[in-house]
Formats: structure tokens, sequence, C-alpha cells
């Protein structure tokens, strides 16, 4: 176990290049965040078109019975035309995904809110009440301006995510270089 402990630790500047790369990802994506949305949107078509495709290969390969190949392919149809309408709809595909996006921050908020009402009076419980009413909050904010919002939501979503990400990474690097915790 110290042995791949050890490992770890000389491999911290590479933790740090992660880091650092993913903060400037991160600035880029608030400086272009339509098109950081768009090109997310067409690999989600991607995706999704290519998922629908094998699924209707499968239709015709699979050795299951008639119940799992009408499975196939209806979600087969369903996911290669979902797939193609993000890809030759790109602003209506972009509004899709955003509409999804807002939601489930809300719904993920809600089961927050729930899980840390029911957790009281364990420590930390307030936190995580707190957190998941800023959820609530922010996407009933995030409906109020749809569809405006939509273009450049999944960019700064994907900028945040990314900055975050890349200060966690050169949190740990530093940690595996003085050879400290870096529990939070």
């Amino acid at each position: 176990m110290t042995n791949s402990i050890n490992e770890l630790q000389k491999s911290w500047g590479w933790f740090l290049a992660v880091g650092i790369l993913m903060i400037v990802g991160g600035a880029c994506a608030f400086f272009a965040p339509f098109m950081v949305s768009l090109a997310i949107e067409v690999i989600v078509g991607a995706f999704f078109a290519v998922g629908g495709i094998v699924m209707l290969v499968q239709v015709f390969t699979t050795k299951d019975g008639w119940d799992a190949r009408m499975t196939y392919l209806i979600l087969g149809l369903f996911n290669t035309l979902a797939g193609l309408m993000l890809l030759f709809r790109p602003l209506e595909g972009l509004m899709a995904l955003t509409l999804v996006m807002i939601v489930a921050v809300f719904v993920n908020g809600l089961i927050r809110l729930a899980v840390g009402v029911m957790a009281r009076p364990e420590a930390g419980s307030g936190w995580v009440i707190f957190g998941g009413a800023i959820s609530v909050l922010v996407s009933l904010y995030l409906m109020t301006v749809y569809p405006e919002v939509s273009v450049v939501l999944v960019g700064v979503m994907v900028g945040v995510s990314l900055i975050g990400e890349g200060a966690g990474y050169i949190r740990f690097a530093y940690g595996l270089k003085n050879n400290v915790s870096v529990a939070i």
C-alpha cells in the first residue's frame, strides 16, 4: 500500500498539470459559452444517434425473443431520431438539453432538501439543506429566464465544473507534494 502511495506522490506534477489545464479550459468555456454549449449538444446528439443505430442492429442480431426485439426497435428508433434531431436542429436541441438540465438541478435540490431534513440533527445536515435550497432557488430562477438562457447555460456549467475540478486536482497535487492530507 505504501509503495502505491509513494508512486502516486512521485507523479504530483501530472495532477498539477491536469488541474491547470482544466482551469484554463473552464476559463475558455466562460469566454465562449455558446460554442461550448453547441459542441456538447453535438456530442450528445452523436452519442444518441450511434447508440440508436446499435440498438437497431441488435434487433436483427439478438437471440432474445420478440419482446426484447420490440424493445430494441422502439428504443433504437427513438434514440436515432433524437440524435438526428440534436445534430440537425442544434438550437432546438440545446433548448431541450437546457430544460432537462434545469429540471435535473431542481429535482436534485428537492432530494437534497429531503435528505438533509431526514438527517437532522446530524452534523452537516444544515449544509445539505442549504445546498438543496440553493439548487431549488437557482433552478426556479433559470426557469424564469428560459429559453433565453439556453444558448449559454450548458457552456457556463461546463466552465464552472472544469474550474472546480481543476482546483481539486491542484489541491490534491500540492497535498501529494507536501505529504499532507487533502481531505475536506
